[in-house]
C-alpha cells in the first residue's frame, strides 16, 4: 500500500534531489513557498521550500526499491524508525496541497488571511491602527503596511499577533 514518507536533504540539496528521485521513478512532492528577497535596491520573488531540507515520496515499501533513495544525489536518508521509514498521515500532504495557489506556492498567510486584507494587531502599542497584510516572511513573521501620519510604514510583527479587522 502506498504511503507518504519523509526524506531528508543535504542543504539546499532539495529541487536536485526531487529531480533525480522523479527521473528513478518516485512520486516525489516539494512544496514550495514564496519570498520576497530584498538585494541592491531591488525586491525578487522567489520560490523556496516549505520545509529546509526535506522532499515527501509516495511509495509503496513491498513494491518499490527504496533502499536507492538513501543512495541518491542530494539525499541524506529517509526519516528511519527501526529498520524502514515510518509513514506520515496523508492528511498532512493533503492539507500542505489544499494551501497551495494556482502557481503551485503555499500560502504562508494564517488561516482565512490573505495578502491585501485589512488587519489589526491584537496588542501592543498600534493595536487600534488597521493595516493591511503585505507579506509573509518565513520566520513565522508578517510584514504590515501601516497608514501613519499620511505615509505607509512597513513594520513587522508575529502571526500570532494579528486578527482580520472586520
Amino acid at each position: 500500500m502506498k504511503a507518504w514518507y519523509v526524506v531528508r536533504t543535504k542543504s539546499r540539496c532539495e529541487d536536485r534531489s526531487a529531480w533525480h528521485l522523479e527521473n528513478q521513478g518516485f512520486e516525489v512532492y516539494l512544496p514550495h513557498y514564496r519570498k520576497q528577497v530584498r538585494h541592491a535596491r531591488s525586491v525578487k520573488s522567489v520560490l523556496r521550500p516549505l520545509f529546509s531540507g526535506y522532499l515527501f515520496v509516495h511509495m509503496d515499501l513491498d513494491q518499490q526499491r527504496w533502499r536507492a533513495i538513501n543512495g541518491s544525489v542530494g539525499v541524506i536518508s529517509l526519516v528511519p524508525s527501526g529498520d524502514a521509514p515510518k509513514p506520515i498521515p496523508n492528511e498532512i500532504v493533503d492539507h500542505i496541497r489544499a494551501r497551495e495557489d494556482k502557481s503551485g506556492a503555499v500560502s504562508l498567510a494564517p488561516h482565512g488571511l490573505q495578502k491585501g486584507d485589512k488587519v489589526h494587531m491584537r496588542e501592543g502599542a498600534l493595536a487600534e491602527y488597521a493595516a493591511l497584510l503585505e507579506e509573509v516572511c518565513d520566520e513565522k513573521r508578517v510584514i504590515l503596511l501601516l497608514n501613519l501620519m499620511g505615509r505607509e510604514v512597513r513594520l513587522k510583527t508575529s502571526m500570532e499577533n494579528l486578527v482580520k479587522a472586520s
